[in-house]
């Protein structure tokens, strides 16, 4: 099936946010180590873009050019009606840069349409890369801006697994790092959150990667430090003969508790985490089959 050209723009057009995020690195280490005369200019830019709010029509831009296209398949469902408002939508697995969570955000008719979808703070920072991910709605996954959407019954999506899962990709088994994330069930109890585990099916086998000095790199990421190492047969565009299922499983109700207590995060992240075993059960058979679920 051939590949809508529109769709290839689109996907060429994100590989532009892969450079420019190359180009901020470049550009802080030569401010850090011997350009200092470029420390004052990054630090206005990054003032200015702190200060940029979603574009709606850059998201009609990037609406109109179908990404997901570029793709065999693409599909979205839900397994029971979501609620409209004080929602988690929690993803996994996070993937290289989380091309199809991403990509799918504002499609219309589905639970994407609404959800403000948070990123890294560190991601958001980044000069120019960072302005990208503003214009197109994302926000920061820090604990204010958590407890500020929360409290406006908002519709949030969140990648749990973070910079880990990303570092942990691997086209051989689905792998998720959810065991010592546990900070999104306290603030869904806080302030009665339901949160619905959603799964991209797919998402892990868009590029090839590697699992040489994974410890090493999972402790670059405690330093922020992105410690993933992919490559596909287009360098960093993705494989197109790929299909993705994102599959939205059934909303997880907690109870509203002011405190939450350790023992009651606990029990809460046990459940959590046995229902994204279920729902990868349920449709692994359809859409992964044989693939196996690794949990870190």
């Amino acid at each position: 099936m051939a590949i809508p050209f529109k769709s290839i723009i689109g996907t060429l057009l994100y590989q532009l946010w892969i450079v420019t995020m190359g180009i901020s690195l470049y550009l802080i280490y030569r401010a850090l180590t011997q350009d200092y005369w470029l420390i004052p200019i990054l630090l206005g830019f990054i003032g200015f873009q702190s200060k940029v709010q979603k574009s709606d029509m850059f998201v009609r831009f990037l609406k109109s050019l179908e990404i997901m296209k570029f793709f065999n398949k693409n599909t979205i469902q839900t397994l029971e009606k979501v609620r409209d408002k004080n929602v988690i939508f929690a993803f996994h697995p996070h993937g290289i840069y989380s091309y199809s969570t991403i990509s799918n955000t504002h499609t219309t008719g589905t639970f994407f349409e609404n959800m403000v979808l948070l990123g890294s703070n560190m991601a958001l920072l980044f000069p120019i890369a960072g302005l990208f991910l503003k214009l197109y709605g994302i926000q920061g996954a820090n604990p204010q801006n958590f407890k500020k959407l929360l409290t406006s019954g908002a519709q949030v999506g969140l990648l749990p697994g973070g910079f880990e899962e990303a570092t942990i990709t691997s086209p051989k088994e689905n792998r998720i790092f959810i065991k010592q994330r546990k900070g999104f069930i306290y603030y869904a109890m806080k302030y009665g959150t339901i949160i619905y585990p959603v799964f991209v099916f797919g998402e892990n086998t868009l590029f090839n990667t590697i699992d040489w000095f994974l410890p090493l790199r999972l402790w670059l990421n405690k330093f922020k430090l992105a410690g993933t190492v992919f490559w596909s047969r287009f360098l960093t565009i993705p494989e197109p003969n790929r299909e993705i299922h994102t599959v939205c499983g059934r909303g997880i109700v907690l109870p509203q508790v002011e405190k939450p207590s350790r023992e009651d995060v606990e029990k809460y992240h046990q459940i959590y985490i046995q229902a994204v075993k279920d729902l990868y059960d349920e449709y692994a058979p359809l859409y992964a089959k044989g693939i196996p679920l690794k949990i870190f």
